[in-house]
């Protein structure tokens, strides 16, 4: 039985933590203020909490920073001479890279090894794409053991660091993108006559059947060929949206969206 310290407990790190709780491991958690920590005791039975960063990293194996980029700093002035020399350092900090984390927790000298992990907002149900990266040192067993724990929160896929900026306009934005459309899709439903809470619930239901469809590994294209005859009205609509610019727009917005 390991001790893994959640530092930053707000959306995204009480879902990582609520996945975390399905093993053998002792998980603490951190929160800014004492509200949030009742939540999640009250919906994590089992997780301890405490408001002290330094608390949660002392003797931790595991340390996940889950905190916003902006307080950060703050943070690891808190926490770095806390962290247990050897500990894996699991940083969910976008804007950090491998390299940077390495340099601010002095991970050369503490042995720390140190992973990036992005998932998405569908990690609260169970439904992440997740991508993790690690640094030079960081051995496969560790690697495996960071897989095993995001598997339990969707899928997670191990990638190269320069990838991580596609990966992260892909499924992290690209989760934005996806809603996006299903409103779209919602709106002209209404003007069709439908009601809005009715088209939305159809719109959702429709993504994941099309999403479903590709699970085997089957090509988009091939799908879309199954539902298209000729002279139908689903060519139709394919060939609107094309006239409409779609896949130039989606592009675009992938593009814009990988910053690297």
């Amino acid at each position: 039985m390991g001790k893994i310290a959640v530092i930053g407990c707000g959306n995204m790190g009480s879902a990582i933590a609520a996945s975390l709780r399905n093993g053998d491991d002792r998980i603490v958690c951190t929160a800014a203020s004492q509200g949030t920590l009742d939540k999640i005791k009250s919906e994590l039975p089992g997780v301890e909490t405490t408001l002290s960063n330094t608390v949660a990293v002392s003797d931790a194996d595991i340390v996940v920073l889950a905190v916003k980029p902006y307080i950060a700093p703050e943070v690891f002035k808190e926490i770095n001479a806390c962290i247990k020399p050897g500990a894996v350092i699991m940083s969910v900090i976008a804007t950090l890279t491998i390299g940077e984390l390495r340099d601010i927790l002095d991970a050369e000298r503490k042995n720390l090894k140190v992973l990036r992990v992005v998932p998405n907002t569908a990690i609260r149900f169970g439904k992440s794409a997740t991508f993790i990266s690690a640094a030079p040192d960081v051995a496969p067993d560790i690697i495996f053991r960071a897989e095993e724990i995001f598997n339990r929160s969707g899928k997670a896929f191990v990638v190269k660091e320069k990838d991580l900026p596609a990966c992260t306009a892909l499924a992290s934005c690209g989760i934005a993108f996806f809603l996006r459309f299903i409103r779209a899709a919602a709106e002209g439903c209404v003007e069709l006559g439908l009601r809005a809470d009715f088209a939305t619930k159809i719109a959702a239901l429709t993504a994941e059947g099309a999403a479903a469809l590709l699970a085997d590994g089957s090509h988009p294209e091939a799908e879309i060929d199954k539902v298209t005859t000729p002279g139908g009205i689903t060519i139709k609509g394919l060939n609107a949206l094309e006239e409409n610019g779609f896949n130039h727009a989606v592009i675009a917005a992938l593009r814009a969206s990988c910053v690297k």
